[in-house]
């Protein structure tokens, strides 16, 4: 396990198994220390429970509808592993990146993790060397920095399952925290979480894979501060869209009156997805907590590229080639 700490009382801890991030402990407005990200008390239990709590996501993060795509011509399986019916991938496979234990190390004041994912893993092509650089400062900016490299052209999209609670990670009742995401397009998805297709209702053909659309006038509208149990129910998953990839820019704000917390996502990333806890089982956590679907558990800020982009036409596609360099970068900036 690796602590980040800086000069305003804050720590951030990791360990290199899912390159996870198990605590986050900031004060609040009268100065109280609170750890504010969800998380187990040992290692045994993320792997016991693999449900992505703080854990790294890869190869892909989000869905690849149908677990399958095509590159240059050549269809590649992955495993389905996503729903009751297991059509579906998400995040990474059966055992993605946030059931992987990292090569780890101290790099002045950052914490470097390492895996490399054997060509066929999952059923994706290429050998895949992944390298997550974790770093805080003084201004309170956690910084997360994402590279990789491939033998064979595969679809990587990169990230963080990290989820937040301002008023403490076992406080539940969440609805009462504040969110803005200042974007006024999203991406519509099925009932299965993939995006939605546009059909031809005539012949009940599909037109194309992959729409944008716009949040006017629908529940998906957080451009202005909203409170989360306003949306909590309409609002399960949704992936945002900014486009200029490779651009750091402002995705997010959550904040928490209470306690005067608060957290600004920026990234160098095309969207953002913001995920309530819908499907998060009752379990026991850290500290003798309890976690539970919706309110009573947390708010995952996830920056990634287009869900499923790899077969949706009508996305950016997400594949790396050899003699490219992936590079993402994400910020959670934490006020107090």
């Amino acid at each position: 396990r690796y602590t980040l700490s800086n000069a305003n009382g804050v720590k951030i801890r990791l360990i290199n198994f899912g390159a996870t991030v198990t605590d986050i402990i900031i004060p609040d407005k009268s100065g109280k220390p609170v750890d504010i990200s969800l998380g187990f008390d040992s290692a045994s239990v993320y792997e016991e429970r693999h449900c992505y709590i703080g854990a790294s996501l890869g190869r892909v993060t989000e869905r690849i509808a149908g677990a399958k795509f095509n590159i240059d011509g050549t269809e590649y399986k992955v495993t389905a592993n996503d729903g009751n019916e297991k059509i579906h991938q998400v995040h990474g496979g059966k055992y993605g990146f946030d059931m992987k234990m990292f090569a780890a190390a101290i790099e002045g004041d950052k914490v470097v993790m390492k895996y490399v994912s054997p060509d066929g893993e999952e059923g994706f092509p290429g050998e895949v060397t992944t390298t997550i650089t974790f770093q805080f400062n003084d201004n309170n900016e956690f910084i997360l920095e994402y590279t990789a490299t491939t033998t064979k052209a595969t679809p990587v999209n990169l990230s963080n399952h990290v989820y937040f609670n301002l008023a403490g990670h076992g406080a539940g009742k969440i609805g009462d925290h504040l969110i803005t995401v200042p974007t006024g397009i999203h991406l519509p998805i099925e009932k299965s979480f993939v995006p939605k297709a546009e059909y031809d209702h005539c012949f009940f053909l599909i037109i194309f894979e992959g729409v944008e659309a716009k949040v006017d006038g629908t529940p998906f509208d957080l451009r202005k501060p909203t409170k989360l149990w306003e949306r909590i129910k309409d609002v399960l998953v949704s992936c945002y869209v900014f486009g200029d990839r490779g651009k750091m820019k402002h995705v997010a704000r959550l904040d928490h009156e209470a306690t005067g917390r608060s957290v600004d996502c920026f990234t160098t990333e095309s969207c953002m997805e913001t995920y309530f806890s819908c499907a998060m089982k009752t379990q026991p956590a850290k500290g003798g907590a309890t976690y539970d679907s919706y309110e009573n558990g947390g708010i995952c800020l996830i920056p990634m590229q287009h869900s499923s982009g790899v077969n949706m036409p009508n996305f950016p596609d997400s594949i790396l080639r050899p003699g490219q360099t992936y590079h993402q970068k994400t910020l959670y900036k934490f006020g107090f």
